[in-house]
Protein backbone atom coordinates (compact mmCIF):
# COMPACT_ATOMS: atom_id res chain seq x y z
CA UNK A 1 0.00 0.00 0.00
CA UNK A 2 1.37 3.41 -1.06
CA UNK A 3 2.95 5.06 1.95
CA UNK A 4 1.11 8.57 3.63
CA UNK A 5 4.02 10.59 2.57
CA UNK A 6 4.12 9.27 -1.20
CA UNK A 7 0.36 9.98 -1.64
CA UNK A 8 1.04 13.91 -0.55
CA UNK A 9 4.05 13.84 -2.53
CA UNK A 10 1.88 12.50 -5.66
CA UNK A 11 -0.85 14.57 -5.23
CA UNK A 12 1.46 17.75 -5.10
CA UNK A 13 3.33 16.48 -8.21
CA UNK A 14 -0.33 16.31 -10.05
CA UNK A 15 -1.85 19.34 -8.95
CA UNK A 16 0.73 22.20 -7.95
CA UNK A 17 3.08 24.21 -10.47
CA UNK A 18 5.96 23.02 -7.94
CA UNK A 19 5.47 19.50 -9.50
CA UNK A 20 9.10 19.54 -11.06
CA UNK A 21 10.11 20.50 -7.22
CA UNK A 22 7.65 19.56 -4.49
CA UNK A 23 10.72 20.60 -2.21
CA UNK A 24 9.99 24.50 -2.90
CA UNK A 25 6.82 24.07 -2.22
CA UNK A 26 7.17 22.90 1.37
CA UNK A 27 10.03 25.96 2.10
CA UNK A 28 7.64 28.54 0.58
CA UNK A 29 4.48 27.15 2.52
CA UNK A 30 5.62 25.75 5.89
CA UNK A 31 9.24 28.11 6.18
CA UNK A 32 11.25 24.84 6.34
CA UNK A 33 14.82 24.20 5.78
CA UNK A 34 15.90 23.03 2.57
CA UNK A 35 16.61 19.39 4.76
CA UNK A 36 13.74 19.57 6.44
CA UNK A 37 11.71 19.25 3.25
CA UNK A 38 13.88 16.83 1.96
CA UNK A 39 13.21 14.39 4.51
CA UNK A 40 9.75 14.71 4.12
CA UNK A 41 10.01 14.31 0.35
CA UNK A 42 12.58 10.98 1.00
CA UNK A 43 9.67 9.40 3.39
CA UNK A 44 12.21 9.99 6.65
CA UNK A 45 10.28 12.02 8.00
CA UNK A 46 6.05 12.01 7.49
CA UNK A 47 4.22 14.54 7.03
CA UNK A 48 1.78 15.93 10.04
CA UNK A 49 -1.70 15.80 9.69
CA UNK A 50 -1.74 19.41 9.69
CA UNK A 51 0.44 19.88 6.94
CA UNK A 52 -1.62 17.73 5.24
CA UNK A 53 -4.60 19.69 5.50
CA UNK A 54 -3.21 22.84 4.72
CA UNK A 55 -1.31 21.57 1.52
CA UNK A 56 -5.22 19.93 0.43
CA UNK A 57 -6.47 23.40 0.79
CA UNK A 58 -3.16 24.86 -1.13
CA UNK A 59 -4.21 22.19 -4.26
CA UNK A 60 -7.48 22.85 -3.75
CA UNK A 61 -8.36 19.20 -3.19
CA UNK A 62 -10.31 17.47 0.20
CA UNK A 63 -8.09 15.63 2.15
CA UNK A 64 -9.75 12.10 1.31
CA UNK A 65 -9.05 13.23 -2.15
CA UNK A 66 -4.84 13.94 -1.36
CA UNK A 67 -4.72 10.96 0.38
CA UNK A 68 -6.90 8.92 -2.08
CA UNK A 69 -9.54 7.35 0.32
CA UNK A 70 -11.72 4.89 -1.65
CA UNK A 71 -10.02 1.62 -0.19
CA UNK A 72 -11.32 0.18 3.22
CA UNK A 73 -7.73 -0.15 3.57
CA UNK A 74 -7.21 2.99 4.06
CA UNK A 75 -8.00 5.33 7.14
CA UNK A 76 -11.41 5.79 8.08
CA UNK A 77 -11.76 9.51 7.42
CA UNK A 78 -15.76 11.36 8.00
CA UNK A 79 -17.11 14.39 9.01
CA UNK A 80 -18.26 14.42 12.71
CA UNK A 81 -21.22 15.75 12.25
CA UNK A 82 -24.02 16.06 9.44
CA UNK A 83 -23.12 19.52 7.63
CA UNK A 84 -26.91 19.95 5.61
CA UNK A 85 -28.69 21.16 8.54
CA UNK A 86 -29.53 24.20 8.99
CA UNK A 87 -26.28 26.29 11.15
CA UNK A 88 -28.66 26.03 14.32
CA UNK A 89 -28.93 22.22 13.67
CA UNK A 90 -24.97 21.90 13.09
CA UNK A 91 -23.84 24.08 16.02
CA UNK A 92 -26.29 21.90 18.07
CA UNK A 93 -24.59 18.66 16.64
CA UNK A 94 -21.04 20.07 17.37
CA UNK A 95 -21.75 20.60 20.77
CA UNK A 96 -23.15 17.17 21.28
CA UNK A 97 -21.08 15.29 19.25
CA UNK A 98 -18.24 16.84 21.67
CA UNK A 99 -20.28 15.91 24.97
CA UNK A 100 -20.87 12.51 23.35
CA UNK A 101 -17.19 11.91 22.98
CA UNK A 102 -16.52 13.45 26.36
CA UNK A 103 -18.49 11.19 28.36
CA UNK A 104 -16.82 8.14 26.55
CA UNK A 105 -13.48 9.27 27.58
CA UNK A 106 -15.17 9.94 31.41
CA UNK A 107 -16.06 6.09 31.31
CA UNK A 108 -12.72 4.80 29.71
CA UNK A 109 -10.11 3.56 32.40
CA UNK A 110 -7.05 4.74 30.38
CA UNK A 111 -7.18 8.06 28.31
CA UNK A 112 -4.30 10.11 26.66
CA UNK A 113 -5.32 13.62 25.39
CA UNK A 114 -2.67 15.37 23.51
CA UNK A 115 -4.21 18.61 21.73
CA UNK A 116 -2.60 21.78 19.84
CA UNK A 117 -4.79 24.63 19.69
CA UNK A 118 -5.07 28.33 18.58
CA UNK A 119 -8.40 28.93 19.23
CA UNK A 120 -10.19 29.09 22.64
CA UNK A 121 -12.60 26.30 23.14
CA UNK A 122 -15.56 28.50 24.73
CA UNK A 123 -18.13 25.45 24.22
CA UNK A 124 -16.26 24.21 26.56
CA UNK A 125 -15.32 27.06 29.30
CA UNK A 126 -17.79 28.80 32.06
CA UNK A 127 -17.74 31.89 30.58
CA UNK A 128 -21.55 32.47 28.99
CA UNK A 129 -20.48 36.14 27.40
CA UNK A 130 -17.83 34.48 25.24
CA UNK A 131 -19.19 31.80 24.54
CA UNK A 132 -22.58 33.92 23.55
CA UNK A 133 -19.75 35.78 21.38
CA UNK A 134 -18.69 32.20 19.70
CA UNK A 135 -22.05 31.30 18.52
CA UNK A 136 -22.67 34.93 17.03
CA UNK A 137 -19.43 34.17 15.41
CA UNK A 138 -20.14 31.16 14.06
CA UNK A 139 -23.61 32.44 12.73
CA UNK A 140 -22.00 35.92 11.73
CA UNK A 141 -19.94 33.02 9.20
CA UNK A 142 -22.85 30.69 8.30
CA UNK A 143 -24.70 34.28 6.91
CA UNK A 144 -27.13 34.20 10.04
CA UNK A 145 -26.35 37.12 11.74
CA UNK A 146 -25.94 40.90 10.59
CA UNK A 147 -23.35 43.18 12.15
CA UNK A 148 -25.61 46.07 10.32
CA UNK A 149 -28.95 45.58 11.98
CA UNK A 150 -28.12 43.12 14.61
CA UNK A 151 -26.68 43.96 18.34
CA UNK A 152 -24.77 41.00 20.50
CA UNK A 153 -27.51 41.87 22.94
CA UNK A 154 -30.86 41.21 20.86
CA UNK A 155 -29.48 37.77 19.83
CA UNK A 156 -30.72 35.27 22.50
CA UNK A 157 -28.80 31.42 22.04
CA UNK A 158 -31.42 28.82 21.60
CA UNK A 159 -32.36 26.96 24.40
CA UNK A 160 -31.26 23.66 23.44
CA UNK A 161 -27.90 25.10 22.94
CA UNK A 162 -27.80 26.50 26.23
CA UNK A 163 -28.57 23.55 27.80
CA UNK A 164 -25.86 21.68 26.13
CA UNK A 165 -22.75 24.23 27.01
CA UNK A 166 -23.89 23.46 30.37
CA UNK A 167 -23.32 19.96 30.19
CA UNK A 168 -20.51 20.39 27.80
CA UNK A 169 -18.36 22.19 30.70
CA UNK A 170 -19.61 19.93 33.36
CA UNK A 171 -17.98 16.74 31.25
CA UNK A 172 -14.77 19.04 30.52
CA UNK A 173 -13.62 20.28 33.76
CA UNK A 174 -13.77 16.85 34.94
CA UNK A 175 -11.32 15.59 32.04
CA UNK A 176 -7.99 14.88 32.86
CA UNK A 177 -4.27 14.01 31.55
CA UNK A 178 -4.47 16.45 28.86
CA UNK A 179 -1.28 17.73 27.21
CA UNK A 180 -1.90 20.98 25.70
CA UNK A 181 -0.04 22.87 23.38
CA UNK A 182 -0.79 26.87 23.13
CA UNK A 183 -0.50 28.89 20.11
CA UNK A 184 1.01 32.52 21.33
CA UNK A 185 -1.66 34.29 19.58
CA UNK A 186 -4.59 32.21 21.39
CA UNK A 187 -5.25 35.70 23.27
CA UNK A 188 -4.59 38.02 20.83
CA UNK A 189 -6.77 36.42 18.53
CA UNK A 190 -9.82 36.82 20.60
CA UNK A 191 -9.09 40.23 21.62
CA UNK A 192 -8.70 41.35 17.57
CA UNK A 193 -12.28 39.59 17.75
CA UNK A 194 -14.07 41.66 20.05
CA UNK A 195 -12.23 45.09 18.78
CA UNK A 196 -13.55 44.16 15.43
CA UNK A 197 -17.39 43.81 16.87
CA UNK A 198 -17.24 46.76 18.77
CA UNK A 199 -15.90 48.53 15.82
CA UNK A 200 -18.83 47.71 13.75
CA UNK A 201 -21.07 48.69 16.67
CA UNK A 202 -22.58 44.65 16.96
CA UNK A 203 -20.77 44.82 20.35
CA UNK A 204 -22.06 47.81 22.83
CA UNK A 205 -20.04 49.36 25.18
CA UNK A 206 -21.12 47.75 27.51
CA UNK A 207 -20.85 44.55 26.18
CA UNK A 208 -17.33 45.11 25.68
CA UNK A 209 -16.82 46.04 29.77
CA UNK A 210 -18.83 42.87 30.04
CA UNK A 211 -16.53 40.49 27.90
CA UNK A 212 -13.71 41.99 29.30
CA UNK A 213 -14.95 41.39 32.75
CA UNK A 214 -14.66 37.34 31.45
CA UNK A 215 -11.57 37.94 30.18
CA UNK A 216 -9.96 38.81 33.26
CA UNK A 217 -11.76 35.65 35.02
CA UNK A 218 -10.39 33.77 32.25
CA UNK A 219 -6.98 34.83 32.57
CA UNK A 220 -7.28 34.34 36.82
CA UNK A 221 -8.38 30.70 36.22
CA UNK A 222 -5.80 30.48 33.31
CA UNK A 223 -2.94 31.23 36.10
CA UNK A 224 -4.02 29.24 38.52
CA UNK A 225 -4.13 25.85 36.26
CA UNK A 226 -0.57 26.82 35.29
CA UNK A 227 0.44 27.32 38.76
CA UNK A 228 -1.15 24.44 40.14
CA UNK A 229 -1.02 21.95 37.10
CA UNK A 230 -5.22 20.97 38.16
CA UNK A 231 -8.23 22.93 37.80
CA UNK A 232 -10.64 23.30 40.37
CA UNK A 233 -12.21 20.01 40.09
CA UNK A 234 -8.51 18.52 40.57
CA UNK A 235 -8.20 16.75 37.02
CA UNK A 236 -4.57 17.69 35.98
CA UNK A 237 -3.10 19.02 32.90
CA UNK A 238 0.38 19.80 31.30
CA UNK A 239 0.52 23.38 28.84
CA UNK A 240 3.14 24.11 26.67
CA UNK A 241 3.12 27.68 24.97
CA UNK A 242 4.60 27.49 21.05
CA UNK A 243 6.76 29.99 19.62
CA UNK A 244 5.45 29.26 16.32
CA UNK A 245 2.27 28.98 14.77
CA UNK A 246 -0.43 26.36 14.90
CA UNK A 247 -2.46 26.36 12.05
CA UNK A 248 -5.36 24.57 13.09
CA UNK A 249 -6.83 23.48 16.13
CA UNK A 250 -5.27 19.24 16.58
CA UNK A 251 -7.13 16.84 19.15
CA UNK A 252 -5.70 13.42 19.47
CA UNK A 253 -7.31 11.25 21.80
CA UNK A 254 -6.70 7.44 23.06
CA UNK A 255 -9.19 5.66 25.54
CA UNK A 256 -8.66 1.75 26.30
CA UNK A 257 -7.75 0.55 22.78
CA UNK A 258 -9.51 3.15 20.56
CA UNK A 259 -7.73 6.18 19.40
CA UNK A 260 -9.65 9.49 17.94
CA UNK A 261 -8.23 12.12 16.06
CA UNK A 262 -9.60 15.33 15.09
CA UNK A 263 -8.60 18.06 12.78
CA UNK A 264 -10.57 21.30 12.54
CA UNK A 265 -11.78 22.87 9.11
CA UNK A 266 -12.82 26.07 10.02
CA UNK A 267 -14.98 27.38 10.76
CA UNK A 268 -16.27 24.91 13.17
CA UNK A 269 -15.91 21.34 11.41
CA UNK A 270 -13.72 18.27 12.97
CA UNK A 271 -12.82 15.75 10.53
CA UNK A 272 -12.06 12.19 11.96
CA UNK A 273 -9.67 10.03 11.66
CA UNK A 274 -10.27 6.62 13.97
CA UNK A 275 -8.09 3.91 14.85
CA UNK A 276 -5.31 4.22 12.59
CA UNK A 277 -1.91 3.33 13.89
CA UNK A 278 -0.17 4.98 11.29
CA UNK A 279 -2.10 8.47 11.74
CA UNK A 280 -1.88 7.67 15.72
CA UNK A 281 2.16 7.48 15.42
CA UNK A 282 2.63 10.83 12.97
CA UNK A 283 0.44 12.58 14.65
CA UNK A 284 2.12 12.05 17.96
CA UNK A 285 5.17 12.63 16.20
CA UNK A 286 4.26 16.20 15.36
CA UNK A 287 2.62 17.01 19.13
CA UNK A 288 6.33 15.97 20.43
CA UNK A 289 7.72 18.01 17.80
CA UNK A 290 5.66 21.08 18.69
CA UNK A 291 6.29 20.52 22.69
CA UNK A 292 10.43 20.47 21.27
CA UNK A 293 8.94 24.35 20.14
CA UNK A 294 7.13 25.28 23.14
CA UNK A 295 8.15 26.39 26.52
CA UNK A 296 6.33 24.13 29.01
CA UNK A 297 4.10 26.59 31.32
CA UNK A 298 2.76 24.41 33.85
CA UNK A 299 3.80 24.17 37.73
CA UNK A 300 7.17 26.37 36.72
CA UNK A 301 7.41 30.32 36.87
CA UNK A 302 10.16 31.54 35.00
CA UNK A 303 10.99 35.75 33.64
CA UNK A 304 9.21 34.62 30.25
CA UNK A 305 6.15 33.71 31.40
CA UNK A 306 5.50 36.43 33.53
CA UNK A 307 5.79 38.71 30.88
CA UNK A 308 3.68 36.25 28.51
CA UNK A 309 1.28 37.13 31.51
CA UNK A 310 2.13 40.83 31.96
CA UNK A 311 1.58 41.61 28.13
CA UNK A 312 -2.19 39.49 28.18
CA UNK A 313 -3.20 41.59 30.87
CA UNK A 314 -1.91 44.76 29.29
CA UNK A 315 -3.74 43.93 25.97
CA UNK A 316 -6.95 42.67 28.19
CA UNK A 317 -6.69 45.55 29.99
CA UNK A 318 -6.58 48.41 26.92
CA UNK A 319 -9.82 46.44 25.75
CA UNK A 320 -11.65 48.67 28.05
CA UNK A 321 -10.05 52.01 26.27
CA UNK A 322 -12.61 53.04 23.13
CA UNK A 323 -12.32 55.69 21.03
Amino acid sequence: MQSFNSKIIDAIIKHSPYKKNPVILLIKMFSMSKETAYRRIRNYTPFSIEEAVVLAKYLNLSLDEMLDLRSGNNLLLEKNLNVDGTPFDIYQGLIGSDIEVMEKLLAAKNVKIAAAINQMPFRFLPYKSLFKLDYCHYMYAAGKVSLITTGYSDIEIPPAVNELYGKSVSCFKRLSNITCVIDSTIFSNIIDKIRYYHRLKFLSDEDLRILQAELFELLDAYESLLRNGKNESGSESVFYYSFFNIESNIVFLEYDNYSLLQVWAYPRFPLVMKNDSQISDIQEQWIESKIRNSMLITKTTNIRQIEIFRNIYQQVLELGITN
